[in-house]
C-alpha cells in the first residue's frame, strides 16, 4: 500500500534535498566517464574478472529511496535505477541475486573516501569538480528541469513562459533549477529559493507560490503520487552544458570501463530508452518557450 500523502510528503522534503544535491550545478558537466569504456576486455568484464569487494557480487550504494528511482526498495527491480542497476549486472554477467544493496549517504557517493560498494546508482550529476574525487560511468540520462504548476489557481492554465511572468517561481537553493529560472524569465518572475524540493511543492500545494522549477522526472513523480493536485506543464529551455547522470564508483576502480561498457550497450540496444519511457514518464513533457 502507498503511504498517505502527509508522511510521503515528508519523506520527499528529505530525499528531494538529496537528490536535488545530487544534480547541483555543474562546474563543467562530464562527456562521459571519468575512464573510457573501451579500456574495457570481454574477458575483464565478467564476475570472474572483475574485481569486486566481494567475489561473485556486485555492491551496489544507494540511499533513500524515492520515486520514480525507486518503488520500494532498491532491491525491487522497480523503479528507473533500481531497472537499470539491474540491466548493467546482466550485462556484466550477475545474477539478479548476486546484487547485493548497501545504504549510504550521499555524501559517502561523493567523497574521496574509499567506497562501501562497488557501484552506487542515486542521480548523481557528473561534474569536473566530482570527477576529482570517484569515477563515472558513461552517462545513463540527461536531466531537464521542469516547471510544476497547482491543478487549481491564477497559473493553473500556463503553457508558455510569458504565461509565468510577474509569477513567485520556487526552486531549490543552490541547485541547476535556480540558474536555468533566472535565465528563462530574467527579472520577470520573483524567483523564491527553498532548501528542499519538498518544501516548494508544499508552498505550491498551499498557494503561497504560484510554481516550482525542479528536474523533471522528479516533477512528474512529486506531481503525480506525492503531491497530486499539480501537474507539470513543461520544462524550461537548457542552460550550457547538458546535466548527465552516471553510477558512481571508486576513483581509479578497475571496474570503470566494464560498467562503462554496460551502460554503453544498454544505450545502443535501446534498453535505456525502454526503462526510462516506463519509469521516468517524461518523453512527452514539451519544452516551453
Amino acid at each position: 500500500m502507498r503511504n498517505s500523502r502527509p508522511a510521503v510528503a515528508v519523506a520527499l522534503v528529505s530525499a528531494a534535498s538529496l537528490a536535488l544535491a545530487a544534480c547541483s550545478t555543474p562546474d563543467g558537466a562530464g562527456d562521459a566517464a571519468s575512464t573510457p569504456s573501451d579500456g574495457a576486455s570481454a574477458a575483464d568484464c565478467t564476475p570472474e574478472g572483475l574485481q569486486t569487494l566481494t567475489a561473485g557480487t556486485l555492491t551496489v550504494g544507494a540511499s533513500d529511496p524515492f520515486e520514480p528511482w525507486y518503488v520500494g526498495e532498491p532491491s525491487s527491480g522497480e523503479g528507473f535505477e533500481s531497472a537499470l542497476v539491474y540491466a548493467v549486472a546482466e550485462e556484466l554477467g550477475f545474477a539478479e541475486d548476486d546484487v547485493e544493496w548497501t545504504t549510504v549517504t550521499f555524501e559517502q557517493i561523493v567523497s574521496p573516501a574509499v567506497k562501501p560498494f562497488d557501484v552506487a546508482a542515486y542521480q548523481t550529476t557528473i561534474t569536473d569538480e566530482r570527477k576529482a574525487a570517484v569515477d563515472f560511468s558513461s552517462p545513463y540520462l540527461t536531466s531537464r528541469q521542469g516547471v510544476i504548476v497547482a491543478d487549481e489557481g491564477p497559473r493553473s492554465d500556463a503553457t508558455s513562459l510569458a504565461d509565468l511572468e510577474g509569477a513567485t517561481i520556487g526552486v531549490t537553493a543552490s541547485q541547476t533549477s535556480l540558474a536555468i529560472a533566472e535565465a528563462a524569465w530574467g527579472d520577470d518572475v520573483e524567483i523564491t529559493p527553498f532548501n528542499a524540493a519538498g518544501d516548494g511543492m508544499t508552498a505550491l500545494s498551499s498557494g503561497t507560490i504560484d510554481a516550482m522549477v525542479m528536474d523533471v522526472d522528479q516533477g512528474v513523480a512529486a506531481s503525480t503520487v506525492y503531491f497530486p493536485d499539480t501537474h507539470v506543464i513543461g520544462t524550461l529551455p537548457p542552460v550550457g552544458e547538458p546535466e548527465q547522470l552516471g553510477l558512481v564508483l571508486d576513483k581509479g576502480s578497475s571496474l570503470t570501463a566494464c560498467v562503462s561498457a554496460a551502460v554503453d550497450t544498454l544505450e545502443e540496444n535501446g534498453t535505456l530508452a525502454e526503462l526510462r519511457t516506463e519509469w521516468l514518464k517524461s518523453d512527452d513533457v514539451p519544452e516551453l518557450s
